[in-house]
């Protein structure tokens, strides 16, 4: 199992080094000066072409983006991810402030969606050509068809506004000092709701296929014939290996999962890196873009890693 970590990990170095280099010139690709979104419109209309270059060089802006890239690399192998144009401050502190938060969300809405997809694609299997089986199908494609944005606004303005029963954004009660835990679990059960709702539909219908595959197989078969219990064969035999092919799609997932935070961050105004990073591209701020990107690529390899890992421990014939 080590040598088969030790073989994942040295593909995913050069792997890594192609995102980050391709990800730091489209960053310096956007349109807008940076040194021009930190003036204000008082500063920006009597500076003139002398000292907005004399900006740029303090910033580093006036070198090659090679130049730039290779400092930057430098920077990120001593630990250093480089200080914010807008608050100049160390963009680490920035995003250890936001981590948390993201991580939260994420996690509780990627494990709402595993529990949901998992069940409602198992079920969907055992009942195949039912009714259940044709409204997971239509409810799944939905779920994936409908826009995250466009469902959050609808959640703000049905459940919130309409209802009131949720808070329309934030991770916490403003006007309390020192909210409970209750607060925030009820502040973050749209959003994780809204993020869950995208990713359940491939976890149905990937779940629901590969059920299909198994319970088909001998092994099902002479479990059944011993008199295993119908439940046991399916969850304890059944389900550890259909969930292989599902272990990939997690992990394919991870970047829509990262996207999708940013939309949801930044409607219900959490404060997370999906929020960062909303508000850092529409001000320019590239070296917390380009960290955030790092931080983002790092978790999509891993995902990836953990995914192959998983993988064989399940199956230990694809560690050959």
């Amino acid at each position: 199992m080590l040598s088969y970590v030790g073989r994942r990990l040295l593909i995913s170095v050069p792997v890594l080094f192609g995102i980050l280099g391709i990800s730091f010139i489209f960053v310096q690709m956007l349109p807008g000066d940076p040194v021009r979104a930190l003036m204000s419109p008082e500063e920006l209309a009597t500076a003139s072409p002398e000292y907005i270059e004399q900006r740029r060089s303090e910033l580093g802006l006036d070198k090659p983006i090679f130049v730039q890239f290779a400092a930057w690399i430098g920077e990120v192998l001593q630990g250093n991810l480089g200080h914010s144009f807008r608050r100049n401050t160390p963009v680490a502190d920035m995003i250890f402030e936001r981590i948390g938060p993201t991580a939260i969300l994420a996690i509780t809405a990627l494990s709402i969606a595993l529990i949901i997809g998992v069940l409602l694609g198992t079920f969907a299997a055992l009942k195949q050509n039912s009714w259940f089986d044709y409204l997971s199908s239509v409810t799944s494609m939905m779920a994936v068809s409908i826009p995250n944005f466009f469902l959050g606004l609808m959640a703000i303005y049905i459940f919130s506004i309409s209802l009131g029963i949720f808070p329309t954004g934030g991770m916490r009660t403003l006007a309390a000092s020192n909210p409970s835990a209750l607060d925030r679990v009820h502040h973050l059960i749209l959003p994780a709701l809204v993020l869950a709702i995208n990713l359940i539909g491939p976890y149905v219908r990937y779940t629901r296929q590969s059920m299909l595959e198994v319970i088909r197989q001998d092994y099902i078969t002479t479990a059944r014939a011993k008199g295993v219990p119908w439940m046991k064969v399916v969850f304890g035999h059944g389900l550890r290996n259909a969930l292989i092919p599902l272990t990939t799609v997690i992990a394919i997932q991870v970047p829509i999962l990262l996207t999708g935070l940013l939309v949801i961050e930044t409607i219900f105004s959490w404060p997370g890196l999906g929020r960062l990073t909303f508000e850092s591209i529409m001000g320019r701020d590239y070296p917390v873009i380009v960290a955030i990107v790092f931080i983002s690529a790092v978790f999509v390899v891993l995902f990836n890693l953990l995914a192959d890992v998983t993988a064989a421990a399940l199956d230990p014939r694809i560690r050959l």
